[in-house]
């Protein structure tokens, strides 16, 4: 296993691939991502997004940068200060926001709710910023720059438990898809350092047992390891090489309405503030990215893969040909790369097999005659006489179905 993991390693599988990029000019745990690495975390964001217009969210945008006044009052500034990126303009001074949820209360504060519009869900892929210890910083596990599948539910007592067990079976869709499974589950309680009252707290921790009691969770207690605003139900996911992550977390937050007056009106028409539920499926997408390099390798599924398709022209007389098979294919929607250097076939197939593409094509002229495709599927042996339509099919149903 140690020896597995020692060529399994995102920071070296990564660049290799041109996943990502670190510069000592940019910064350390400021990562760059060239083409490569955005398609894969642009997929991420898209199979999240389709899932969550159907559970009814709706998307929002905050800015990256906040009076200090806001984060007072959310009680960031009391137990975030040290982590935060501070600056101003002029004489008004401003963080950069460690995380969205006092900017979302703000949108839920300054519309008008009542009872009946509960649960409000908002969501963003939310870019924040966290000043990490040099130290701790490393690859894409613990960067300064956290892309979180950000979200926060409002909503009333009476809606609660329903949103809370929603967010568990989302939590198991989510893994299912992606091919996490073994999964382990931790209750958090109440920090050395919170907010709010006791008597809250304590409810708040009830709630979260009950929930996961009641979808059949095995979860054990982890000590004193709550959000400051709340308690929180943390999923553990084993990958491939027997690594546990702490990934999805679903908190609990009876104290920033109340801190930030964020109101909606009551069956008896007055002012109440909402329960939050703030909730990360992924966490944070660049460490996500890195956990998945390792978990696949570096040889994505189809959906994932940057590259779905590689065609290899035989030689210099079938490039013009070639081409038109890699047209019709980007056509289809499938991102198709093409080798057309003026090197031996051995070599073109060796280097897409190192890049760990899924699909490679080979044109030569027995394909051009009988208008079909030599294709060789990652890991196999090629397949010669492939029809055009058979081979855009299946590759269109793996990207359709996220097959893993």
């Amino acid at each position: 296993m140690a020896e597995k993991l020692r060529h399994n390693d995102h920071r070296v599988i990564g660049p290799k691939l041109n996943l990502y990029q670190q510069s000592e000019l940019i910064g350390s745990g400021l990562p760059l991502f060239p083409w490569q690495g955005e398609v894969v975390i642009n997929e991420l964001q898209n199979f999240l997004r389709d899932l969550l217009n159907k559970n009814d969210y709706k998307f929002v945008r905050t800015p990256h940068l906040a009076k200090i006044a806001l984060f007072k009052k959310s009680g960031h500034w009391d137990n975030y200060r040290d982590d935060m990126f501070l600056t101003k303009s002029g004489n008004e001074k401003l963080a950069v926001k460690p995380m969205s949820c006092p900017l979302h209360t703000m949108i839920f504060k300054q519309e008008s709710h009542s009872y009946k519009d509960l649960p409000k869900r908002y969501a963003e892929f939310a870019t924040v910023y966290r000043d990490e210890a040099s130290g701790a910083l490393t690859g894409l596990s613990r960067v300064r720059m956290i892309t979180q599948d950000d979200a926060h539910i409002f909503c009333d007592v009476n809606s609660l438990d329903q949103e809370l067990s929603n967010l568990v079976k989302l939590v198991k869709q989510v893994y299912a898809v992606i091919g996490f499974k073994k999964v382990r589950v931790e209750l958090s309680t109440r920090p050395t350092k919170y907010v709010g009252n006791i008597d809250t707290w304590n409810r708040a921790e009830e709630i979260l047992g009950e929930v996961m009691k009641k979808n059949r969770l095995k979860f054990s207690i982890n000590k004193g390891d709550g959000a400051f605003y709340g308690p929180k139900i943390d999923f553990h996911v084993e990958d491939a090489n027997k690594k546990s992550w702490q990934l999805a977390t679903i908190q609990l937050d009876f104290n920033l309405g109340p801190r930030l007056n964020a109101t909606y009106t009551n069956k008896a028409d007055k002012k109440e503030h909402p329960i939050i539920i703030h909730r990360a499926l992924l966490g944070s997408l660049e460490r996500m990215f890195g956990i998945l390099i390792e978990h696949y390798n570096g040889a994505f599924p189809t959906w994932l893969s940057p590259t779905q398709v590689k065609v290899i022209s035989f030689n210099d007389e079938m490039e013009k040909y070639t081409r038109t098979i890699e047209q019709k294919i980007r056509a289809a929607g499938i991102r198709v790369e093409g080798d057309y250097r003026s090197e031996t076939v051995q070599l073109k197939v060796r280097d897409a097999e190192k890049q760990k593409v899924p699909y490679i094509i080979v044109i030569g002229g027995k394909e051009k005659a009988n208008k079909t495709l030599a294709v060789r599927p990652r890991g196999s042996k090629p397949k010669f006489g492939v029809k055009m339509p058979d081979f855009l099919k299946q590759v269109k149903n793996e990207i359709k179905n996220r097959t893993i």
